[in-house]
């Protein structure tokens, strides 16, 4: 088996081998998380052997798989936590599920769902009282020195006021993403960061409708509810990608910094499809 690969179909015994026979991979901390498949909602503890999302079958999910010591885990707090990637190296989603976590990230760090796999970073978790207040801050938030570089991949990041806010020197690809329902912006990319978004997909940025925190736009105004915005001094490119249905702009370069080679608002060309 090489070093550097391995087949997502494993399962306990194989990943226990994989993980002690790579130390080129351990240098760069990779570990799986476990999507618990949203039965019982992410979180809970425990589990019955076989439940849906236990992936290597030790009967834990959630913050229980994140504390039994090995390289599963079942929080993505935890998946990046110390005793995880610790934001380098790669964390890869392995049996589908919701998080309603935000994502923190500063260092050379992938988080990715395997193919197949429906990774949903999502501030709404019915039944949950954090709900509110999660609708309230970005779901992921990427601040890392400029010779750090950070991917995302095969994600959904919705309900979120900010779906994914980049700040700092940051250099980020967001790749085969989807960016939906998130109130402010779909991705914002400020400062001095350098953003690559590619074959994704933003979606109804600034349309959200929930009982605690609002009808999005009809009751509550957006601000500015762009779907992909560049300000201060970033950088970067849409290629490859469809931005549509938000309330504001659908790619917006702020401060004509320089988006795909054009400066304002990008036009239908190039891969970039901007929709009405």
């Amino acid at each position: 088996m090489s070093s550097t690969s391995y087949e997502f179909s494993l399962r306990a015994a194989s990943a226990a081998l994989l993980f002690a026979s790579a130390p080129a991979l351990l240098a760069n901390h990779p570990v799986v998380l476990e999507g618990n498949c949203n039965v019982p909602p992410a979180g809970s503890s425990a589990a019955a052997v076989g439940v849906c999302g236990d992936w290597d079958g030790d009967g834990v999910i959630g913050v229980n798989e994140d504390n039994d010591g090995d390289r599963v885990f079942g929080t993505f707090t935890g998946a990046n936590g110390a005793a995880g990637a610790n934001n380098n190296g790669t964390i890869t989603i392995v049996t589908s599920g919701v998080f309603a976590e935000p994502m923190m990230l500063a260092g050379n760090i992938t988080v990715q769902a395997a193919p197949g796999v429906e990774a949903n970073f999502d501030a709404v978790l019915q039944g949950d009282a954090g709900s509110g207040a999660r609708m309230g801050i970005s779901g992921v938030t990427i601040n890392a020195a400029s010779t750090r570089f950070v991917v995302l991949r095969n994600l959904t990041i919705r309900n979120w006021t900010v779906g994914i806010q980049v700040n700092g020197d940051s250099k980020v690809l967001i790749e085969n993403c989807k960016v939906e329902h998130n109130t402010n912006y779909g991705i914002w990319a400020a400062d001095s960061s350098s953003v690559l978004v590619d074959s994704s997909m933003v979606i109804a940025t600034g349309r959200r409708v929930n009982p605690g925190t609002g009808d999005y736009p009809a009751g509550m105004s957006p601000m500015p509810g762009n779907g992909v915005e560049f300000s201060g001094m970033a950088t970067g490119a849409v290629v490859d990608s469809t931005v549509t249905g938000s309330v504001g702009n659908g790619i917006t370069d702020a401060e004509r910094q320089g988006l795909h080679g054009w400066s304002g608002s990008a036009p239908e060309e190039h891969g970039i499809r901007q929709r009405p």
